[in-house]
């Protein structure tokens, strides 16, 4: 594809982006939405940088603000997108508002404080402009991916296999949780990674009773389970898999125990993942497996959530969440069994729903591998 070709997609994406944009407008009878969360910029105007905000318009291309640290980039990267360079990114398109012959404004209150949210609403350009709250107004139109997103998550994908499968070879009795977390992150860069999806989280031994333990300076031993939750970055797109490894020993028999349960417990969450079934019924479908088991209390987090430009975006899979699973839309199924004290078990894919049925974009084996 020539460069040409690339920038005339790109600018394609971004017109469908603003279309969608105006009929949502349209549907909650408003002419005007405030763009703060960084995600959300980035999939309005294509903006990639650390500091922006968006007004989105029914019928005409958005308005990006930043400073002037960004200027040159916005322009590179929204070439057809009105760019205002100033420090005071929120007054600054506030100050547009009239200019548009705006009415009623929406601002998207989950993400920014109270104090930002006030002072939106006494601001003196939003005088006689109904301002309606509105949160997360465009996470149902980031969840359904289109092809340029999903090549994205599989390359990152695909990148966070190959890094892993590298990585088997060094996953050796004392070698310290922190060593492999970051010989792990740079094995993706050496494949094509921009950047670490997340914080990598290697816990070893009893530290696999905790979920989201940061790893340390403890070194694998004989007879460890080790759990590896990580992923790549791509293009701003994030992918997300974990995996449990049993350290130069034959595993006892609590291990193998919870290993299958929550491998069984994956199986029926990604069988659940379809178009049309309720997120909390896909929930309910690992985490009966794991209940039935005896170890429901341990399962302590939810079944899993949507990936894309952010690590953990809708639709959440969990077993009090509303909503259904669409066409075309990324999420993780991973269970876990947490033990206190004595460690854990946890598989993760990052799959994606499809009319045609699951795809598994972290495909990696299941199996408990021996490593060390």
């Amino acid at each position: 594809m020539t460069v040409g070709e690339e920038t005339d997609q790109r600018e394609w994406r971004l017109r469908e982006r603003w279309s969608k944009t105006s009929d949502l407008l349209r549907g909650l009878d408003s002419e005007a939405l405030l763009l703060t969360a960084p995600s959300d910029v980035r999939w309005l105007t294509g903006y990639s940088g650390s500091n922006g905000a968006a007004l989105a318009l029914v019928g005409k291309p958005p308005l990006l603000a930043t400073d002037g640290r960004y200027a040159d980039q916005a322009a590179e990267e929204c070439p057809n997108v009105s760019i205002v360079v100033t420090r005071d990114l929120i007054d600054q398109l506030l100050m547009r508002l009239r200019e548009y012959s705006v009415s009623s404004l929406v601002v998207d209150p989950s993400s920014m404080t109270l104090a930002e949210f006030r002072a939106i609403a006494a601001h003196p350009a939003v005088f006689g402009i109904g301002v309606r709250e509105e949160p997360a107004p465009v996470a149902s139109l980031r969840q359904s991916k289109d092809p340029h997103e999903l090549e994205c998550l599989r390359r990152a994908c695909q990148i966070s296999c190959d890094a892993l499968e590298l990585l088997l070879p060094e996953i050796v009795v004392g070698v310290s949780e922190l060593a492999l977390a970051r010989r792990l992150e740079w094995q993706m860069g050496e494949l094509g990674a921009d950047d670490r999806s997340f914080e990598t989280i290697v816990a070893t031994g009893p530290n696999g009773g905790q979920p989201h333990h940061q790893p340390g300076l403890r070194e694998l031993a004989p007879g460890d389970l080790v759990t590896v939750d990580f992923g790549a970055l791509v293009e701003g797109y994030h992918a997300d898999c974990t995996h449990t490894f049993i350290v130069d020993a034959e595993p006892e028999e609590w291990q193998k125990e919870i290993y299958q349960v929550v491998r069984l417990a994956a199986e029926e969450g990604r069988s659940a993942a379809q178009p049309g079934v309720a997120t909390k019924e896909v929930d309910a479908a690992a985490r009966s497996v794991i209940t039935e088991a005896g170890f429901g209390g341990n399962f302590v987090h939810g079944l899993g959530h949507g990936v894309g430009l952010d690590i953990h975006e809708a639709p959440m899979l969990g077993a009090a969440t509303a909503g259904t699973l669409g066409d075309a839309v990324p999420v993780t199924v991973e269970p876990g069994i947490y033990l206190p004290g004595q460690g854990g078990v946890r598989i993760e894919d990052t799959c994606l729903v499809r009319d045609e049925g699951l795809e598994i974009m972290t495909d990696f084996p299941r199996d408990l591998i021996r490593v060390g």
